[in-house]
């Protein structure tokens, strides 16, 4: 999204399986929705409950192989989403209304090697991580009316990112190493966050995000079998400082893409087809589900209004339901 606030993660691939759909689509049998606190203390967890929202309406229809996997809003309210077979597309904010537009009604911004993360700077550039396991893997830029280009590369499995335009730069999650990367948009590249917490045996740091009051949030999609949810200061001088561990569930096992609202931060758990809030204590609440037409969500941001929820239905397994929704909790 066009601010540092609120931008969701990544997870997936195009038909040809890569480490995070090996990853998420693993598990043949999907968890159970009882907590399993580790760090978090029991008593501020509860179980997630039936879904609080109204059936989502279908904004974009992706179906077929050209799965999406993440979206962002621009400073004037348009719509970008990435499909995991390099393209960028909008939906200006204009058609932000409707319901039910084709994939080829969008504005296709740019064609790459791959999209996962995508998201958009101040001044209109839109950047995107780019996993082929390559040389072509990193971050790319695509400057208004410009050519799309590599900007930094990373390697393992460049996935979502958020913006600090305070520092002009890019925090990127790499999740097969699980490792936060600071990219400018000079191009310069350093790690930025390297804990222990990140990197798990299956698919580590994942969705990122940040909140009202500065403190940026990363989520590891699996951890055994639970998700996992850390909470990360940003000091003075732009460093990170100790992450704490808000949450680490089965509630939220597969956490991919995240985003954020009034001190809350919500999870795209794609292999348990739901979006659960967390709370700043740990506690969780399912709040939209299969039942509202979630398949293997991949992405979660709401949009400009703060009133509408946006979710990617990545929908790996059943490509007839990839598309963009949108519902209001």
């Amino acid at each position: 999204m066009a601010t540092t606030l609120g931008l969701a993660g990544c997870a997936g691939s195009n038909a040809d399986a890569t480490p995070e759909q090996a990853a998420d689509t693993a598990a043949t049998a999907t968890p159970t929705a009882t907590d399993t606190p580790t760090e978090a203390p029991a008593d501020t967890e509860t179980e997630p409950t039936a879904s609080a929202s109204d059936a989502a309406e279908t904004v974009v229809s992706i179906p077929g192989e050209r799965v999406p996997e993440n979206m962002a809003f621009d400073a004037d309210g348009s719509l970008y989403f990435g499909i995991t077979a390099g393209e960028v597309r909008r939906l200006p904010a204009s058609r932000l209304g409707e319901t039910d537009v084709a994939v080829e009604d969008t504005d296709q911004v740019a064609s790459l090697p791959g999209a996962i993360g995508v998201d958009v700077g101040p001044d209109g550039t839109i950047y995107v991580a780019v996993a082929t396991q390559d040389d072509d893997a990193g971050l790319w830029s695509i400057p208004p009316g410009g050519e799309a280009s590599q900007l930094a590369g990373i390697t393992g499995f460049p996935n979502d990112m958020l913006f600090d335009a305070e520092r002009d730069r890019l925090l990127v999650t790499e999740s097969s190493g699980g490792v936060v990367y600071a990219v400018g948009t000079d191009g310069s590249r350093e790690r930025w966050l390297d804990d222990d917490r990140l990197r798990t045996d299956s698919f580590g740091a994942n969705g990122i995000t940040r909140t009202a009051d500065g403190d940026v949030y990363v989520a590891v999609t699996r951890a055994g079998d639970a998700g996992r949810l850390l909470e990360v200061p940003i000091e003075t001088d732009g460093d990170p400082g100790d992450p704490n561990t808000i949450l680490e569930s089965e509630a939220i096992f597969g956490a991919d893409g995240i985003t954020a609202r009034d001190g809350d931060v919500y999870v795209a758990a794609n292999s348990q087809n739901r979006v659960v809030r967390v709370d700043t204590a740990g506690g969780t609440e399912t709040v939209a589900d299969a039942d509202d037409g979630l398949v293997f969500p991949s992405d979660v941001l709401f949009g400009p209004d703060s009133e509408d929820l946006y979710v990617c239905n990545f929908a790996n397994q059943s490509p007839e339901d990839g598309a963009i929704l949108r519902t209001q909790l």
